[in-house]
């Protein structure tokens, strides 16, 4: 069964492990270089077990390792071509539409962020389904239905309301989080979680892309945790992305 290795997850950086019968995937490489090494080899890999580079979008925190992959690989680059374009990089454009790789079936979800043809990813590898939707604003009717049928989930759950509203930032930038090409709230991140889990297929949900000054997580997952226990739902693992994080098989 493939396995998933969430290890940096957060405004100052994102990446995470997909580790498949074949290879491993990266999804972002927003980190150095080095720390990316370092969680290879937590997981018994190295840069020969990977395979490819999966883009959601180019923003800063999702690709900054770029440069130096480069310079040490000659793995392939695959996000939208916007994001390609963006990144300043070669690579395949996707065109939104599911590819294959490595034995796995990789189907782009578009997400609303302020990035230019920014998405997430659905994984389907033999009888395991998995999803990745980080750094988006509002969740669509596309993306409940990519979601559909997936045991693991990895969803972001960027901001407590109200800790938004009395923190550090500016007026405009708490404008930019909470709208619609912003970033989803621990409430909303719940409610598409509880909606998965009543259809009896989410088995392990896995918070993601916590924002350092506007939320932690103890509050984003007791606010999963008390929506599931308004609708009775239980035996679902919740972990948070991060150095805190296991490798999480599917």
């Amino acid at each position: 069964m493939p396995k998933i290795y969430p290890f940096c997850s957060s405004s100052k950086g994102n990446c995470t492990l997909y580790m498949g019968a074949e290879k491993v995937l990266l999804i972002d490489c927003g980190v150095p270089f080095l720390q990316i090494t370092r969680a290879l080899e937590t997981q018994g890999k190295s840069w020969e077990d990977v395979g490819a580079v999966l883009l959601t979008h180019a923003h800063s925190d999702h690709i900054k390792a770029i440069p130096q992959i480069q310079k040490h690989t000659r793995l392939p680059f695959y996000g939208s071509a916007e994001t390609l374009a963006a990144a300043k990089i070669e690579g395949f454009a996707h065109e939104g539409k599911p590819f294959s790789l490595f034995g796995c079936t990789i189907t782009p979800i578009t997400t609303c962020h302020d990035a230019a043809g920014s998405c997430g990813y659905r994984f389907d590898e033999g009888e395991a389904s998995l999803a990745l939707v980080t750094d988006t604003g509002k969740i669509t009717p596309a993306m409940l239905q990519h979601l559909g049928g997936c045991s693991l989930i990895m969803l972001e759950s960027n901001y407590d309301p109200d800790m938004l509203e009395y923190g550090p930032y500016p007026s405009s930038l708490k404008a930019r989080v909470r709208g619609e090409r912003g970033h989803l709230s621990n409430g909303d991140c719940a409610a598409l979680l509880a909606l998965n889990a009543m259809k009896g297929e989410l088995k392990t949900a896995v918070l993601a892309h916590l924002s350092d000054h506007n939320n932690t997580p103890l509050t984003a997952k007791a606010a999963i945790m008390d929506t599931f226990s308004q609708y009775g739902i239980e035996d679902v693992q919740i972990e948070v992305a991060g150095p805190w994080c296991p490798a999480l098989e599917v």
